[in-house]
């Protein structure tokens, strides 16, 4: 029975898309404002097809409600994680996402937490995450003159990079960047500011101030990553961030190394060409190790970012 399954991604566009999704990957994109490939995603929005002899054909939220034993101790209604590469040909809006509590409030399974890793981006790029207001006067004033109030955390990026963004941080990726995404299962996000863009029919993207205004923490609260990493003889292994929503890892393989699989399930992102169970991977490539995946072996050369979920929820 299969147990490594390859997972084919979805892609949407955005106004603020480009196409190194498909100069850097070769991905064959729906057009050159394509910003978001949806790497595994088990969602009504975009729901991934499985790459597969035995489970080929099915999408990644049917395999899971139907065959719940190949995800192991995942007890999650839904698949619970969403991985993205985002491509930032432009500014992202500024925006927010809820925490669990308040999206269970408005009738939805999870909040949005997420994190990023910076895989390339041009000189001078940068990120927004969290805010400087002291007070709720400071942020109504803020969310009502956003291009006005210097009130951002803005900080200059390099490839490599890691940041963790809990539901309430306010948030944005800036023009040039590209970011693997690993996050909570959800769609929701509510948008501050989108520096007044509008579509072909001169519209522009609706806000979500109320929202925004009832998840944002005052005063703003501490996100510290610190990665752990071990060098062995064979691979140089970071846990980039350990949380109950999910742990994220970095592998880099210098001899071919065999990994003992003892998760519920494994997502691994390949940022490299290479061999992974005998599979032939390239950059971009996304597969989940199941339940009953034993061990998992990967090729000298290859680096690969790997999500899974804690078991009850621990990190």
């Amino acid at each position: 029975m299969s147990n490594f399954i390859k997972i084919v991604p979805v892609f949407r566009e955005k106004p603020w898309g480009g196409t190194r999704l498909r100069t850097q990957f070769g991905f064959d994109i729906p057009s050159d404002q394509t910003g978001e490939c949806w790497a595994v995603a088990a969602h009504a929005v975009g729901d991934c097809l499985i790459d597969d002899d035995e489970f080929g054909g099915y999408r990644l939220s049917e395999l899971y409600a139907q065959r719940r034993d190949l995800f192991g101790y995942c007890q999650k209604e839904e698949f619970p994680l969403l991985v993205k590469i985002i491509d930032a040909n432009r500014d992202l809006s500024i925006q927010v996402h809820p925490n669990d509590d308040y999206a269970k409030a408005m009738g939805l399974p999870n909040g949005k937490a997420e994190a990023w890793c910076i895989l390339d981006c041009e000189p001078g790029a940068e990120i927004i995450v969290g805010h400087t207001c002291q007070n709720q006067e400071e942020l109504e004033y803020a969310l009502t003159h956003p291009a006005q109030a210097d009130w951002l955390r803005r900080f200059p990026i390099r490839p490599g990079q890691f940041y963790w963004l809990p539901g309430g941080t306010v948030h944005g990726i800036g023009a040039h960047t590209l970011v693997y995404e690993v996050e909570q299962n959800s769609d929701v996000s509510f948008r501050i500011y989108d520096y007044d863009r509008t579509d072909s029919q001169g519209d522009k993207r609706p806000l979500h101030l109320s929202r925004a205004r009832d998840v944002i923490k005052v005063p703003d609260f501490r996100r510290e990553a610190i990665p752990q990493r071990i060098i062995t003889h064979t691979m140089k292994h970071t846990v980039h961030i350990r949380k109950k929503h999910f742990i994220v890892e970095r592998w880099e393989i210098d001899v071919t190394t065999v990994m003992p699989m003892n998760q519920s399930f494994m997502i691994i992102g390949c940022l490299s060409e290479g061999i992974i169970n005998g599979r032939h991977a390239k950059p971009g490539d996304h597969f989940i190790a199941l339940n009953d995946c034993s061990e998992i072996t990967l090729e000298a050369g290859m680096t690969c970012l790997v999500t899974y979920i804690p078991e009850n929820g621990e990190a």
